[in-house]
């Protein structure tokens, strides 16, 4: 009964918050930044070009959860290059600083899959992170710039990419 009663709660708590929820999708592209061991011992440049496509529910103006994919770019050595994409879930939070800006937070967990030039793959689920600005141009559509640094334990080493992206997204 015990088990019954907190699903129902549960459920009714989620009904709750999801009648004032507000959907949105968006899209970011930016630069990326290795961080970790150089590839096959051999020095590797770091940066490269990433970007993540989400959709996301706004639960209340301040908290909202996110999912989506990441293309977090490549490393590249003379040893081969590694290439770095996932998907994620965020939760969110906006502290709104003036009517249309607002200071975003996010911490999550990333499914990620490194994958060598030489066929090699690993993959998988770390603590993602990450802080940014919104600046909304009416109620629809919002500018954000976002740094998030995301999590790889593969090929037996652990490393952190950072994304600075710029993006947009339109709630409906």
């Amino acid at each position: 009964m015990k088990t019954i009663a907190k699903a129902l709660v549960s459920v009714a708590a989620l009904v709750a918050l999801s009648a004032h929820a507000e959907p949105y999708v968006g899209g970011s592209l930016g630069v990326t930044d290795y961080k970790g061991p150089d590839v096959g011992g051999l020095s590797t440049d770091r940066s490269s070009t990433g970007g993540k496509l989400y959709g996301g529910y706004e639960f209340t103006p301040n908290i909202a959860v996110e999912g989506g994919y990441a293309n977090l770019g490549k490393a590249s050595s003379a040893a081969g290059d590694v290439k770095g994409e996932g998907v994620f879930v965020d939760a969110v939070g906006k502290v709104p600083l003036t009517e249309s800006f607002s200071a975003l937070g996010r911490v999550g967990l990333f499914n990620g899959k490194a994958k060598s030039s030489l066929g090699n793959s690993d993959r998988s689920t770390n603590a993602k992170l990450g802080l940014g600005v919104q600046y909304d141009f009416n109620k629809q559509t919002a500018l954000r710039g976002e740094w998030e640094r995301y999590r790889f334990k593969a090929f037996d080493t652990k490393a952190n990419v950072d994304m600075y992206s710029i993006g947009v997204n339109h709630r409906f």
